[in-house]
């Protein structure tokens, strides 16, 4: 879902990954200006959170945008605590992530 909604708005997908190993092997090949982290996509030994906090103790620039259904603000904080760049919740549009992309490099 996602990554048709990327790419519908313009923005070119680089690479689609399922877990840690997956998300830093593309970052280190791929050295993307934005990362989309879906949490409920982490798989079951590795959760979203853990993603993030390895993406951030290795590039403190890139932009990561989550996007998760919970939108409790118990987990919005330990995310921005984390490191994310922002925070989008499920459902949303096309127009919602990018205004959510949009604020992310206004930052």
């Amino acid at each position: 879902m996602i990554l048709e909604m990327l790419q519908d708005i313009g923005h070119q997908v680089v690479a689609e990954v399922e877990d840690l190993a997956q998300a830093l092997e593309a970052h280190r090949s791929h050295k993307p200006d934005l990362i989309t982290l879906d949490l409920s996509l982490a798989r079951e030994r590795e959760d979203g959170l853990a993603v993030l906090k390895a993406i951030r103790q290795i590039d403190k620039r890139v932009k990561v945008l989550v996007v998760t259904g919970n939108s409790s603000k118990k987990v919005y904080d330990q995310l921005m605590a984390a490191g994310a760049t922002g925070y989008l919740s499920k459902p949303f549009n096309s127009a919602e992530l990018q205004n959510a992309i949009d604020q992310a490099f206004a930052l």
